[in-house]
Parts: C-alpha cells; sequence; structure tokens
C-alpha cells in the first residue's frame, strides 16, 4: 500500500539503505504492483510503501526499475517541472529539475542516460517527463520530497501606473491565452492571480 500524506511525512525525511540485486528485484516487484494499481502514477520509490531500501521504479516510455541508483553526472541548465506525487494526492509544486543527468544503478551494466527536451513533439515530452521523474524518485531515496525542490514563483510587480482607460494585454497562468483590455478591467483579472501582464506586448505598444 502507498503510504500517503501524514503516514508518509512520518518517514519521508528518512534515507533508504543500499540492498542486494536479489531483494531489490524483489522490492521492484512489489512497486511496479502497487503503481499499476494507483493507474495515475509515472514512477515509485520503495519508502513510499514503507521500505527504506534504495529501490525505485519509473514507467514513462518503458518499465525501468532501478537499485541502488546515484546520479553520477548532472548538467548545469535547469528547466522548470510541474510535479505531482502519489504520497501527497492532488498536490502539485513546481521544481527546477537537471536537463540531462547519468545514473548508475546496481542492476544495469551499463550507465543510464535521461535527458529533458522543451520541443512540443509527444517523444520530446516524455523524454522531459521521464528526466524529472527519475530524479523524483531518486530524491525519495535520499530522504528529499518535491516539497524540498519547490520553487516560489513570485508575482510580476506592476511598476508602471495605467491609466484607467489604457488598452493593455494580459495572459494567463498557462500562457496559452490573452486578452486584450481596458486597465479598468485588467485589474481585477490580474488580482485574482489567473492573469498577469503580458509585459513584452505592452512595452511595444504604441504610447
Amino acid at each position: 500500500m502507498i503510504l500517503k500524506d501524514v503516514k508518509f511525512k512520518q518517514i519521508a525525511n528518512q534515507k533508504g539503505k543500499d540492498v542486494s540485486i536479489k531483494e531489490g528485484e524483489q522490492i521492484a516487484t512489489k512497486l511496479f504492483k502497487q503503481l499499476s494499481d494507483s493507474k495515475d502514477g509515472v514512477g515509485l520509490a520503495a519508502p513510499q510503501i514503507g521500505i527504506l531500501k534504495n529501490v525505485c521504479i519509473i514507467n514513462v516510455k518503458e518499465p525501468i526499475a532501478l537499485i541502488n541508483p546515484k546520479i553520477v553526472k548532472k548538467s548545469h541548465e535547469l528547466f522548470t517541472s510541474t510535479e505531482g506525487c502519489l504520497s501527497f494526492p492532488k498536490k502539485q509544486v513546481t521544481t527546477k529539475r537537471y536537463v540531462y543527468i547519468i545514473v548508475k544503478a546496481d542492476n544495469h551494466e551499463s550507465k543510464l542516460y535521461f535527458s529533458a527536451n522543451t520541443d512540443s513533439r509527444t517523444d520530446d515530452l516524455d523524454n522531459t517527463l521521464e528526466c524529472a521523474c527519475v530524479q523524483h524518485e531518486i530524491d525519495h531515496l535520499n530522504g528529499i520530497t518535491m516539497f524540498d525542490r519547490e520553487v516560489k514563483i513570485e508575482p510580476i510587480k506592476i511598476e508602471k501606473q495605467y491609466g484607467r482607460n489604457e488598452t493593455i494585454v494580459i495572459i494567463n497562468k498557462d500562457k496559452n491565452r490573452t486578452r486584450k483590455l481596458k486597465w479598468k478591467k485588467a485589474k481585477p483579472l490580474i488580482d485574482t492571480g489567473d492573469w498577469e501582464l503580458f509585459t513584452w506586448v505592452n512595452e511595444m505598444m504604441p504610447k
């Protein structure tokens, strides 16, 4: 059973211990069963089912088990990832993850390479999700949760004073929709936090 919320928090910050490949494979089998039963996850670590051992699994493009995994190399570049966790249902946070990592695990003869891409193609999105997921699950083995990686995004401070009837452009928080409104109608929408100034457009608009 996957530990959730308060029950998981009791052990969430404890580090796992290395295991033999045989024991790790047995734990991985349990993890895949729990992940399959959850129906909405793409990764799971042994501590999430109450086993403080260094085993985790991911299943984005294909099922992968990692026994005693360690990130042995990572890029300096970071990308923003919106993450959830089966141990914290209905909660999401924004994190920063490495674009490129190399992982060594006892059950793989060769090192494993994971790389995130920012293109909109499906295969690239899967690569990005897989790369973030591996980092997320290995974090669990080191007593780190997504909340420890959370990046607080500060709202844009409005420095310029706009007239009530001055026309501006705003953009929604998903960055996929814009609206052109007078300031008096845009200001209440910005105050909700669901919209913000589309800064560069407003800078280019005729004065």
